[in-house]
């Protein structure tokens, strides 16, 4: 579809810039619409990542204070997966590796990339790469996060069935339901591919 830029004026720069556009675009039937006006919010790529381990059958997810969440009248820290914007140039994988050792205190031994999606392409221009990634769980919870960014966070280590309960129960983030639905597609080959001692990357 072809688009016309008109006008763009920064609205609020600060952790999201929020952006006022003026277009106009092509009509299915034929023509340019007439200018319109949308804002959309831009954070700068993300990578999330699941944390799966493959010899005890179990995942790490993370809670911690979520404003989103809070704002809808929701629990406030809701159960998610890891997650973080990439910095400069940074590869999705490095950017994984990094925010898995921060969140959840674990490393990656072997990855696969489940896809790249539009978040939420309505409202904002963030682009996500969804990565599964091979660790050794830990027993029970452990707090993570850096105090220095205001990250308080409780990682917890468990079974495939705890997880998708909390998946059934509701107000779960997008990517992490989708990361999830994705393991219970491809357990099985993660399970045969990622169930030796060394680390291996699935597909390649």
């Amino acid at each position: 579809m072809d688009v016309e830029k008109i006008a763009q004026e920064t609205c609020h720069r600060g952790f999201l810039k929020l952006y006022r556009s003026t277009v106009s675009h092509a009509l299915y039937g034929g023509g340019m619409s007439s200018p319109i006006v949308r804002e959309h919010a831009h954070s700068g790529p993300v990578v999330a990542v699941l944390p799966y381990d493959p010899l005890r059958d179990r995942v790490i997810l993370i809670r911690q204070f979520r404003v989103g969440a809070w704002a809808a009248g929701s629990d406030p820290a809701p159960w998610d997966i890891v997650a973080g914007i990439r910095d400069g140039n940074e590869s999705a994988e490095t950017a994984a590796r990094r925010e898995l050792l921060e969140e959840t205190g674990c490393a990656v031994l072997g990855y696969e990339t489940i896809g790249e999606f539009l978040t939420a392409p309505h409202v904002s221009s963030e682009r996500l790469t969804l990565l599964c990634a091979r660790v050794h769980a830990f027993d029970g919870e452990r707090q993570c996060g850096l105090p220095e960014e205001g990250e308080d966070i409780l990682a917890a280590s468990l079974s495939i069935d705890e997880a998708m309960a909390i998946l059934a129960a509701g107000d779960f983030p997008l990517w992490a339901a989708m990361a999830l639905q994705w393991l219970q597609a491809h357990r099985t080959q993660l399970k045969t591919l990622w169930g030796g001692d060394v680390p291996c990357k699935f597909g390649g």
